[in-house]
């Protein structure tokens, strides 16, 4: 094992391992499925990213327990074990662009009429360039829930997925006569 890490390292460790046991690959860390910088074993490990990018990186400690991190792209930075994946691709984006958190969730895109209103709408609630240098786009999830999706916010951020504040129901007050 490598003491190398980051992403990209863990990466190009695990895509070494084309002749090792699959018990061995599967406790090696290495990109998740899907998610930026993802390669197979048998494919040619990433790039360092020009720009701090978001990932998640995972390794199987039984079959009923994975750990996720999450890790960057373009530094060695990864965060703390967790137990999952979109907790761990939210800890990456307190790395890469710390400031997501006070962004605001916004309700899906409607479907083809008013889209265009929607989408000027969230360009003027975002910051300028934000999804130029491959900032998230925060929504709220559609029930049951919404997985984080990698490369499916306008300039190939995330789409984090928030679930929708739980309404108070109005109280039943008793009126008294005075």
């Amino acid at each position: 094992m490598t003491n190398d890490t980051g992403a990209v390292a863990r990466q190009r460790h695990y895509t070494s391992l084309r002749n090792a046991d699959r018990e061995g690959r599967r406790k090696t860390w290495s990109i998740g499925y899907g998610d930026p910088g993802y390669t197979t074993q048998f494919g040619t490990p990433p790039e360092p990213s020009a720009r701090h990018t978001a990932t998640s990186i995972y390794k199987i400690i039984t079959d009923t327990r994975w750990l996720h991190r999450g890790a960057c792209l373009a530094c060695p930075w990864e965060g703390p074990d967790q137990r999952r994946r979109d907790t761990a691709i939210e800890d990456a984006h307190d790395h890469t662009h710390p400031e997501w958190r006070n962004l605001p969730i916004l309700d899906r895109a409607p479907s083809n009429k008013g889209f265009r209103i929607w989408w000027l709408h969230v360009h003027a609630r975002y910051p300028e360039g934000w999804f130029d240098a491959g900032g998230p786009l925060r929504l709220y999830a559609a029930p049951p829930f919404d997985r984080h999706q990698a490369g499916a916010a306008p300039g190939g951020g995330f789409l984090l997925h928030a679930a929708r504040p739980k309404q108070q129901p109005p109280g039943d007050r008793q009126l008294t006569l005075e």
